[in-house]
């Protein structure tokens, strides 16, 4: 459609495609990590569930503080709008303890427990994956999941392997947009998520 962007940021494996725009992975090589990616996962227990809360990260990281082993914040998506990710117990016990603290919460319909410690067992592999692909330098400004910054420099294996496990960082993503002179968002996707999420984060 002739839209070229200046910046380019993805949500969790939005960020394969995000890399694949920046010049990051070519196309082949981002369709070899996703996949393996996605194989990987299929072979994990199906015994982990997210939920969505509204609040903020400090509030929800105080609520959920002794679960750290079997939970995780998946992500921050918003000021108000937190992701925990975990075995399915835990996540009950979690969820008892936020709306306890007059938090609401809302289960989400995944297939695993994304960016928790659920996904330990595969990074090994992922990390081996991820270094048969060749990586470039950004073309353009590429907004990390990782950091919520621009990445300067070409990502590694291990970069890829703490992004299958740590918190996506869409909220400091969307700051990092806005500081780089972005007015204008567009979302590709079947559904119009981030860019509602991206109104709660900048107005």
């Amino acid at each position: 459609f002739g839209i070229r962007p200046s910046v380019v940021i993805g949500h969790s494996v939005g960020e394969y495609a995000a890399a694949c725009v920046a010049s990051v992975l070519s196309l082949e090589d981002g369709l070899t990590l996703i996949a393996e990616r996605g194989r990987l996962m299929s072979g994990l227990p199906r015994d982990g569930g997210m939920t969505a809360v509204a609040a903020d990260e400090t509030s929800v990281r105080d609520a959920i503080a002794g679960l750290e082993a079997e939970l995780s914040i998946a992500a921050i998506n918003g000021p108000r709008s937190v992701v925990i990710s975990g075995r399915t117990a835990t996540i009950a016990t979690a969820v008892g303890r936020l709306r306890t603290a007059g938090m609401r919460t809302v289960p989400l319909t995944v297939s695993h427990a994304f960016h928790s410690p659920l996904m330990e067992p595969i990074l090994d592999a992922f990390e081996t994956a991820s270094r048969t692909v060749t990586y470039s330098p950004p073309a353009l400004t590429w907004i990390s999941n990782l950091t919520g910054q621009p990445m300067t420099a070409s990502p590694d294996a291990g970069y890829w392997r703490r992004h299958c496990r740590d918190s996506v960082r869409f909220s400091a993503g969307v700051d990092a947009l806005v500081a780089a002179g972005c007015d204008i968002l567009v979302e590709i996707g079947p559904q119009p998520t981030l860019v509602r999420l991206a109104a709660q984060c900048r107005p």
